[in-house]
């Protein structure tokens, strides 16, 4: 289930005389990241087949809420520290679990508790922790640019590998979009900088 969101798919080997600044960049970005209580994350991501997009608040507690396409379906969750909670339509219940037709359409307008052990891939693949910790395993990383990025003045930051990350050179010095060309790349931009409060169960779910 996991949709292979990482970013030390961003990292390289390249060395320039640039790459000192860079990774003085990519640290600090990471540093802000780890720091952060909640940020939103949304865009695409390729994946064999095709695309899948997301749109997913993180906390810094590793809870996260929003919607992403999972096989091809939009599926809605908030994960908590002790419960995962899904509503997605019947067509994905009865791809994704095995579930019978009249059972799907049965739970499909309702939320929907699942163990952890259901979908850990996705969990853990939406932690700011996470996140941070793979830019820090960055190397060899190459300035390309300033430009302005969603309004931001930003420098980009580019991998052997092609991707580009773009980080604000002012305040915090957060990263604010990720850009990597071909399979398993994509485009996510970071927004909204710890102004969301931290999401609670749904009142109805039904227990599995």
């Amino acid at each position: 289930m996991s949709l292979g969101l990482s970013l030390t798919a961003f990292g390289g080997r390249a060395v320039t005389s640039h790459s000192e600044s860079a990774n003085q960049f990519v640290k600090t970005a990471a540093k802000a990241l780890a720091s952060a209580k909640s940020v939103r994350l949304s865009g695409t991501i390729r994946v064999s087949g095709g695309s899948e997009t997301l749109d997913l608040v993180l906390f810094s507690n590793g809870d996260f809420e929003g919607s992403l396409t999972l096989q091809g379906y939009p599926v809605h969750l908030i994960v908590l520290d002790a419960t995962d909670y899904y509503k997605a339509p019947a067509a994905w219940w009865r791809k994704a679990l095995g579930l019978s037709t009249t059972t799907a359409k049965e739970i499909a307008p309702y939320w929907v508790k699942a163990p952890k052990s259901a979908f850990a891939a996705i969990g853990n693949s939406f932690k700011i922790a996470a996140l941070a910790s793979s830019l820090r395993a960055t190397s060899g990383l190459t300035i390309v640019g300033h430009e302005k990025i969603e309004g931001q003045s930003a420098v980009g930051v580019k991998s052997s590998q092609g991707g580009v990350l773009w980080i604000a050179t002012s305040g915090a010095q957060y990263p604010i979009s990720e850009v990597k060309a071909g399979s398993g790349g994509g485009s996510l931009t970071f927004s909204g900088w710890d102004s969301f409060a931290l999401p609670t169960a749904p009142k109805g779910a039904l227990s599995p």
